[in-house]
């Protein structure tokens, strides 16, 4: 299902992917470790979206991670949520609110 919202990836430069890589090798079992420059040399990006309240104009910047786990595409085009400001159940990505603001 295609997104109906706009999403920001930021690639990670070499030192952050090995930082990284490091921090996740000594947290996990030796099984599970993975290959620092390997992992230095593939694509790696963070991905977050702009979310804003409709009613109170709260806005922040949270990972994307986050909200796809709560969103069940299959219910909306667009995540929907709740804003920590007003704590309404009107917080929406940016390109959405702006669209419904016209």
């Amino acid at each position: 299902m295609p997104k109906h919202f706009s999403t920001k990836k930021r690639y990670l430069t070499d030192d952050e992917k090995r930082k990284r890589a490091i921090e996740f090798n000594e947290f996990c079992l030796d099984i599970e470790k993975v290959d620092v420059e390997e992992f230095v040399k593939s694509d790696i990006f963070d991905e977050t979206i702009e979310l804003k309240c409709l009613d109170c104009g709260f806005q922040e910047e949270i990972d994307y991670d986050i909200v796809s786990e709560c969103w069940d595409s299959f219910m909306s085009n667009y995540p929907v949520s709740y804003c920590p400001k007003c704590n309404t159940g009107d917080v929406v990505p940016l390109d959405v609110y702006n669209r419904l603001k016209k």
